[in-house]
Parts: C-alpha cells; sequence; structure tokens
C-alpha cells in the first residue's frame, strides 16, 4: 500500500514552466482524494519552481500531505492548510523522501481560525452573500482567476467551504469542507476528474482546454438563494444564544398537561435541550426533549421545575426556571339520601370531601406555605443586607467625624461636644450580623437565571474543569474566568483569563489552576505569546500549598521571552530570563523530576529540543500542587490564556 501511494505522488509531482511559453510561474495548489486499492487518502498538494539547475535544467518542488479519513476532525479545512500552514517545503537539495517529523502541533492549532463572516467575498463581489454561489456551481466548473492572487482564492474557499456550516443539512461542515476538491491553477497533464472547482489562467496553454462554456471569472460568481440564517451568518459571523422568549410558570389540575414554550435566537441556529430541577437544584436531563416546547402530561401533584438550555457553536444560554403546580382534582363522596320510604333509599351524591382528600388539601396548602417563604427569604436577606449598609456607614460617618474632631484643639471645641467626645471612648459600637444566603448546588452547564426560585447554576459561557483540578485565585484578582474545551474537533484546552498583578514584582497576585501532582514529568503548551503588556506572565508552577508566600518554581513566558522564577521557604525570589522569543510563537513547557523532590523547568520551541533551568528542591516531603498560573500585570488589563497537550507521566509510566 504505501509503495503504491508512493508511486501515486510521484506522478502527481509534475509543474509546468509556463516562463518557457511567456507565461508567469506561480505555485500550484491542489487539493484531491485519491483511491488506492479501495482505500480512500486526501492529498493537499503544494508545487512550486525551483529555478535551473548547474546544468540549466529547469527543477521545481512538490510537498504532498497525505492524511487519512479517521484524521480528518484533527486538522482544519484544506484552503486553510495550504494557505496558512509554515510547514510547506520550499527549498530542497536532497533525494525526494518522506518527511516523518512534521510539525502537526502547528498544524491542529489552525483549527481555531474562523473565516466568517465572509468578508473577502465582501470586498471582491460587494456582498458576503455571494459566498454561497460558490456551493451553487456544478461540479467541474471552470473559472478565470487572472486578476486574483493565491491568496484570495484559497480564503474564498475557504468562506464558502466554512458557511457550510448552516448551509449543509448535518450542520458539520468540517466533514463536509473535504469533499470539494480543488486546484488555484489547473496543468496540463491535471486530470479534471481530480477536481470539482477548477481554476485557469489566461497565459497558461491548458487553458483552452479546460474552459468549459459556461466559464466566468471568480469574482463573478454570485449566490441565487439563501435565507435569513445564511444571511447572517455570512455577513456577521457567529453569534451566542439569547433567549427572547422564556417558558412561563403553569399551574393545572391532576391528570392533565402542561406546555412549556421557549425561543432563542442566534446564528447557527442554536439546539434545545430541556432539563428538571429537582429539590437540590440539581438539573436533570430529559431525553428525548430536544425541541423549544416542553410538553408534560399527567405529571404528580405538587410542585416541579424545568429549564431549557439553548447552544450553538459559539456557546449556550439558560433560560429561567419555570414552575409547575398541580392540583389535586375535587372528589365527590358518595352518601344516601334519607327519603322516608321503606325502600332502599336512593343512592346521591353531596359535596363532602373525604377524610383522604382534606388531608391531601392540607399537605398542599403546607408545600405552597414553605413554598412561599422560600420565594420570601432572598426578599428577606436583602432587607437584612441593606439594614447592616446602613449601620455601616452611620458607624463610618460616626468614626470619621471623630477623627476630624481629635485634629482640633480641645480649647476651639464648646465644652458640650468635648464631653460628647470624652464619653464615647467607652461606648462599644454596635455589633453587625452578616446574612448568607442558602448555598445551592447543580449538575448543569447552564447559568444562573435572576428568578429567585432558580436553581444556582454554573455560568452559561463556562466549561467545567476535569475532575482532580481546581480554580485558585492567590491574592487580590479580579476578572479570573477559567474552560476546559473538548469537542471532536479540537484537542483539550484550558481557557484561562484573569486581572492580576503577579508574582515577580507584587508577591502572590495570580490565577493558579492545578492538580496534585503524583507523576515525574507535567508537560503543557502555551499557545500564541500576543499581548502588548511587557509585564505579563503564562505557564506552569510547582507549589507546596495555596496560601500567599508558599515556596513554588515557575516556568513560562512573556510576550517577548522565556521567564523561570523560584521562591524558597524563606520568601526570597530568584528570577531567570531565556532569549527572546518571536511573538504569536507556540511554546512548550515542562517539569521534570529528577529525584525525590527535585525538579527541572523547561521550554521547546518544537517540543523535541529542550532548554533547561536552574534545579529546584522542595522541602517538603508531601505531594505538591501543578498546573497553570497566569497573571496580566496589573489589575486594569486582563489576559486571555490558552492551553494545550495537557499531561503528566506517573511513576508506573517511567519505569517502562
Amino acid at each position: 500500500m504505501r509503495e503504491a501511494l508512493i508511486l501515486q505522488l510521484e506522478k502527481l509531482s509534475y509543474y509546468q514552466h509556463l516562463s518557457l511559453v511567456g507565461g508567469l510561474e506561480r505555485p500550484i495548489f491542489a487539493y484531491r482524494i485519491v483511491d488506492i486499492r479501495g482505500a480512500r487518502f486526501h492529498v493537499l498538494s503544494r508545487i512550486q519552481d525551483a529555478g535551473l539547475d548547474f546544468t540549466g535544467r529547469t527543477n521545481f518542488i512538490a510537498h504532498h500531505l497525505v492524511i487519512a479519513p479517521e484524521e480528518l476532525r484533527r486538522f482544519p479545512i484544506p484552503p486553510i492548510i495550504l494557505r496558512d500552514w509554515s510547514g510547506w517545503v520550499k527549498l530542497w537539495t536532497k533525494e525526494p523522501q518522506l518527511l516523518e517529523s512534521e510539525d502537526w502541533i502547528e498544524l491542529t492549532t489552525l483549527t481555531c481560525k474562523t473565516n466568517v463572516p465572509a468578508q473577502t467575498w465582501q470586498r471582491i463581489t460587494g456582498d458576503a452573500v455571494n459566498c454561497y454561489g460558490l456551493l451553487e456551481v456544478r461540479t467541474g466548473a471552470s473559472f478565470r482567476v487572472d486578476d486574483e492572487g493565491d491568496e484570495i482564492v484559497l480564503a474564498l474557499f475557504a468562506e464558502s467551504l466554512e458557511v457550510l456550516e448552516v448551509r449543509d443539512t448535518r450542520r458539520d461542515y468540517r466533514a463536509a469542507a473535504w469533499n470539494y476538491t480543488f486546484t488555484t491553477s489547473m496543468q496540463e497533464q491535471d486530470n479534471p476528474a481530480d477536481f470539482r472547482w477548477r481554476c485557469i489562467h489566461s497565459d497558461n496553454p491548458a487553458a483552452s482546454r479546460f474552459a468549459t462554456p459556461d466559464c466566468k471569472e471568480l469574482s463573478a460568481v454570485r449566490a441565487t438563494k439563501w435565507t435569513d440564517e445564511e444571511t447572517a451568518f455570512a455577513r456577521s459571523g457567529r453569534q451566542a444564544p439569547r433567549f427572547v422568549t422564556e417558558p412561563q410558570d403553569a399551574r393545572i389540575a391532576e391528570g392533565g398537561s402542561a406546555r412549556f414554550t421557549a425561543k432563542a435566537e442566534g446564528v447557527p441556529k442554536p439546539s434545545y435541550q430541556w432539563f428538571s430541577v429537582d429539590r437540590a437544584n440539581t438539573g436533570q436531563v430529559l431525553p428525548g426533549e430536544t425541541n423549544s416546547e416542553l410538553v408534560v402530561s399527567n405529571p404528580a401533584l405538587g410542585i416541579s421545575r424545568y429549564v431549557v438550555n439553548a447552544t450553538n457553536t459559539s456557546g449556550h444560554a439558560q433560560s429561567q426556571v419555570a414552575t409547575l403546580s398541580v392540583d389535586p382534582k375535587l372528589r365527590l363522596a358518595p352518601t344516601r339520601l334519607n327519603t322516608g320510604s321503606p325502600e332502599p333509599a336512593n343512592v346521591g351524591t353531596s359535596y363532602v370531601k373525604s377524610g383522604e382528600d382534606i388531608e391531601r388539601q392540607r399537605k398542599r396548602l403546607q408545600a405552597e406555605m414553605a413554598q412561599k417563604r422560600f420565594q420570601n427569604r432572598p426578599r428577606q436577606n436583602k432587607i437584612l443586607l441593606t439594614i447592616s449598609a446602613i449601620v455601616l456607614i452611620a458607624v463610618a460617618g460616626v468614626l470619621a467625624w471623630k477623627k476630624i474632631a481629635s485634629a482640633k484643639s480641645p480649647e476651639t471645641l464648646p465644652a458640650q461636644l468635648i464631653a460628647e467626645k470624652s464619653s464615647d471612648k467607652d461606648s462599644p459600637l454596635p455589633q453587625l450580623s452578616s446574612v448568607t444566603p442558602p448555598a445551592l448546588s447543580t449538575n448543569l452547564p447552564i447559568s444562573n437565571s435572576n428568578r429567585s426560585d432558580s436553581p444556582q447554576l454554573p455560568n452559561a459561557a463556562e466549561f467545567p474543569l476535569p475532575d482532580g483540578w481546581a480554580k485558585l485565585d492567590i491574592g487580590n484578582v479580579s476578572n479570573a474566568h477559567t474552560d476546559y474545551i473538548t469537542n471532536a474537533s479540537t484537542q483539550p484546552r484550558f481557557d484561562l483569563s484573569v486581572a492580576a498583578t503577579g508574582f515577580l514584582t507584587n508577591g502572590d497576585v495570580v490565577l493558579f489552576v492545578c492538580k496534585t501532582n503524583t507523576g515525574k514529568e507535567f508537560k503543557a503548551t502555551l499557545l500564541k505569546i500576543d499581548s502588548d503588556s511587557a509585564s505579563r506572565r503564562s505557564g506552569i508552577m510547582l507549589r507546596e500549598s495555596d496560601k500567599a508566600g508558599a515556596p513554588f518554581l515557575f516556568i513560562g513566558a512573556s510576550p517577548e521571552k522565556v521567564v523561570s522564577c523560584r521562591r524558597n521557604n524563606k520568601g526570597e525570589l530568584a528570577p531567570e530570563e531565556a532569549a527572546e522569543i518571536g511573538r504569536g510563537r507556540t511554546i512548550f513547557l515542562k517539569f521534570d523530576r529528577k529525584k525525590d523532590n527535585q525538579f527541572v523547568p523547561a521550554y521547546s520551541q518544537d517540543d523535541e529540543h529542550w532548554t533547561p533551568f536552574e534545579a529546584y528542591e522542595f522541602s517538603t516531603n508531601t505531594q505538591v500542587l501543578v498546573g497553570f498560573a497566569i497573571s496580566s500585570g496589573n489589575l486594569s488589563n486582563r489576559v486571555e490564556v490558552s492551553f494545550l497537550d495537557i499531561s503528566s507521566k506517573n511513576d508506573s509510566a517511567m519505569k517502562k
């Protein structure tokens, strides 16, 4: 199979030198699907002129990237790889060979790129909606691109493929995009059947051969139909969901049905999931309830609560909690009517409740009273907090007045005020009480509503941290936020943000997201150092405890340099700096445990060649905390950081 694939790649490695016929030399970017003995391979090719060799013959370089079908979701769509991947070889002096050590990390980070709104289509054609026109043309269409460079052509292709997210019926544009093959310039030896979109240049002798009767300029492509959702997606890009219709409370009789309706707006259109909320304020998924409307049939007596989540690729939102109250039916007890006749009395009915009905009604009234007390509790708490605030303000005013009065000479104060000032010294201050609302818990990944009976659910924009991980605010930090994002199209990623002054200049003021270290190595990838604040620090930290002033070891980066810092049990800081790094570079960081509690921090820019810093040994024999520490350098700016490839090697793994 491997030999057959190499043979096929050699057939695709052809470059037509147009300078020999008066044309311009330009690189060729092509994407094909190749079938080798029943197995499909996705081949991305970059072919370019390489000048003349020592004999005066023309040379070229052909670099192919082959991806198996099961790997497609790891990578960005084909036009982005061809345009933005820095791993394409542009100079080669060796024999043809297979490249085994490509920079896959940089390739996978390109999945974060977005191509909507369709700004290139807007600039070239005057309306971003025309990006759908490329999806509407027939298979095998040809386009003239004499006036468009390769960057523009690939940008137009990328934007048209990304809007498949709202036009493709499966709403899986990353998979659908790999069905659209293309080339930025047809050559004479190309097989037209290999490409769905074929670009041609007039200075290429192949232009007349491959120009179809309906061939037109790529910039002249126009869309013929589109929906409101498609228009918003192309012109404005993705928009997170927001509720425009909230589910409302309902009250029904026993045996009836209740209907809850919600509506959320967003681009793409959001999907729905309903949850029931129990007494512990824990949300439980209602299987199959994925529409904007929820029908509850024959619910149990009493009070139940429901909430709905709206989700799209830009985020999710939670509705307010709706309450359903179910009242028992009125039942009529049978009784005999005394007619005064010796004949058996006719059985009639009267409006007399049975003992069971009376007991059921009593329990319902108790439940309603408990619900009212629960709803009034936040109001009572607010009143108590308001009273406490007023008392605090009054006390602060008295203390301020005393401070001013004490600064004046006793001779300048009236005798009455001097007497009052003296008597105040022994008078106790009023005792203030704090009111803490009852703690509520939930398992729902959705945000709190503003209603008093809403469950206390996590913020709608948050993705919970993995088991064993914790978020620690060390020192006075603000706007701290943590997400752990996992999905089928990207690698697991920690997204962290905070405003904090740092630990190099102002003690411990950092966001620390950590777990207990049980292994011999901790390794992480810090994505794209890019910030205007030279005092920003982002990296990984080992720490004896979560207390301020605890000994720690840090390895990370500022926007311009790799930095390391350690603090011993005496509180002495020892910072180090390495050579400058380029902005936007991915940095690999790790701690290696050499013996017992001795660790060596190191960094790399290619995940192969590592530069270590000085080793550090913790004094404690207990396990230390390990994780990510970030700071923005001051409290007025907020820094956002992403980490990939969280991994640790445990003792058993190191022995193998």
